[in-house]
């Protein structure tokens, strides 16, 4: 087994439904996945598991951090006096049984204090956010991975991880997002963590314990199938894929509710709009599932893709598994750069070239709002053993805002629950959703972003002259943005061209 070094960072996701692992090293302004690891937990002993994990990374982690979510952990931001370091935790302390429903003697609590806006007027008071954990849960956890052989130099919040992934690896903030917020989902399969931030400032946090079970629960009913198949039709529908949507409608509805109360809460306290939604984690991979939330939210929804700013290794673990799972691993990653002390940020936007929201079950980018198309082959990736970056994304939709880097210290872990994806399935429109505004998700994005279809032509072959086609150009560029190619007839024999393949 490789020795990982002193600047090896490992985080490590420890899920109710799998165990994700992810080592990274930073050097200058990039950073380089040294390693990549991924295990089920099915019914399997947690320590096992996440053993078992450690050994597949490939690198003896002599840093490592994880994280802890659940009913356990209490995250509030609450206003104190302003106060130094020490004392702030002293009055915490203090003031604990206002903040939090456990005794002080049960909890492990962590406080830090909040970014004022640019241009606030100083109060008194300041913003802080306060984190709790049970002493029990937080040592149960500490066990599981004692018996792994693993010693965490970190304990971080799930939905902290979260916010530091996509700051470090998102978009850089637009110029006008100074009064727009962007929302994080991580859906699971036992819970969905939300962040909702604005610039480097986490405005709010919440668990919503709706998530893949509910869904695969929805899709069940209908289709009464064993969960094990259950799992392949959501990843894979085929020709299902109409019916299943249908089936699962009711679970995205509510879980819809639940980010849309969110929205309403951050909007009226922060006087903020939440313009953009961004999905993580395994149920973020299930078919069409941007386009579903972001018709019923009436909001751009993208899936994002943690690795388009990282530099990979081939030759260290399985880069088509590794692309596959992609949002799975935003957590894991988000943990590992918490004691990364790497100075760059958005190193998925403007900076590498490389970041794009990718099409939920698929590998390709996509938006919502943009018509689903099938997603092209990919390129075949290299396989020598040397450091590669991966290649540039298509540019299809306006960058995100990115987020804060304030991971919380001394509190333990327990992540989010995420299905491994198998490979990309068909990338089919859904049918048109109850209570959809008129027109479906094409309102959401500018018509720049509207996508036509493109015939790509052989060398020796030309377009028929008596094909029509039209450039779409965006109102507010004049670059066109898409190529529509309308009444190809294939079939047609009355000219010389040959045949082509069926698309």
């Amino acid at each position: 087994m490789a020795m990982g070094g002193s600047k090896t960072v490992v985080g490590l996701d420890v899920g109710s439904y799998a165990v994700k692992a992810v080592a990274l090293a930073g050097n200058r302004d990039r950073i380089t996945l040294q390693g990549y690891a991924q295990a089920r937990i099915d019914n399997q002993d947690v320590g096992e598991v996440i053993r078992k994990v450690v050994e597949q990374l490939g690198i003896k982690p002599k840093r490592v951090v994880t994280s802890v979510s659940g009913r356990s952990v209490i995250v509030r931001q609450v206003e104190t006096p302003r106060l130094g370091s020490d004392e702030l935790k002293a009055h915490i302390a203090y003031e604990a049984d206002k903040y939090i429903p456990f005794g002080a003697e049960e909890v492990i609590i962590d406080a830090q204090p909040l970014p004022e806006q640019p241009g606030a007027e100083k109060t008194p008071n300041m913003q802080v956010m306060l984190v709790a954990v049970r002493k029990s849960f937080v040592q149960d956890h500490l066990n599981q991975l004692k018996g792994a052989g693993v010693a965490p130099e970190v304990i971080d919040v799930d939905v902290f991880a979260l916010a530091n992934a996509y700051e470090l690896l998102g978009p850089a903030a637009p110029p006008d997002s100074d009064k727009k917020a962007t929302a994080l989902i991580d859906i699971g399969a036992s819970k969905s963590n939300i962040a909702i931030v604005q610039g480097t400032r986490v405005l709010f946090t919440r668990e919503v314990y709706l998530a893949g079970n509910e869904i695969s629960d929805a899709i069940a009913r209908t289709f009464n199938e064993p969960a094990e198949d259950i799992e392949r039709i959501k990843l894979a529908p085929g020709e299902t894929l109409e019916a299943l949507i249908d089936a699962a409608m009711p679970a995205f509805e509510d879980l819809a509710n639940e980010i849309r109360l969110s929205f309403d809460y951050v909007e009226g306290q922060f006087d903020m709009e939440v313009s953009t939604v961004v999905l993580t984690g395994g149920s973020s991979q299930l078919p069409n599932v941007a386009d579903i939330l972001g018709n019923i939210l009436n909001r751009p929804v993208h899936v994002f893709d943690p690795l388009a700013g990282l530099d990979l290794v081939p030759s260290r673990y399985d880069i088509h598994g590794l692309d596959a799972n992609s949002p799975c691993l935003t957590v894991a990653l988000g943990l590992a750069a918490h004691i990364l002390n790497f100075d760059q940020a958005s190193l998925g936007g403007a900076q590498s070239h490389n970041w794009q929201p990718r099409q939920g079950g698929g590998e390709a980018g996509s938006t919502t709002g943009t018509a689903s198309r099938p997603a092209p082959a990919p390129a075949p990736r290299p396989v020598e053993p040397t450091v590669v970056n991966r290649p540039p994304p298509v540019n299809l939709a306006p960058a995100p805002t990115p987020l804060s880097n304030q991971a919380i210290h001394n509190t333990p872990p327990r992540p989010i629950e995420i299905p491994s994806a198998p490979a990309a399935p068909p990338q089919l429109t859904p049918p048109p959703l109850a209570g959809a505004p008129a027109g479906g998700s094409s309102k959401i994005i500018a018509d720049k972003y509207k996508s036509g279809l493109l015939v790509v032509l052989d060398d020796d072959q030309e377009m028929p002259q008596s094909e029509k086609f039209e450039r779409r150009t965006g109102s507010n560029t004049k670059s066109s943005s898409s190529l529509k190619v309308e009444n190809f007839d294939e079939d047609d024999k009355g000219t010389d061209l040959p045949e082509l393949p069926k698309i």
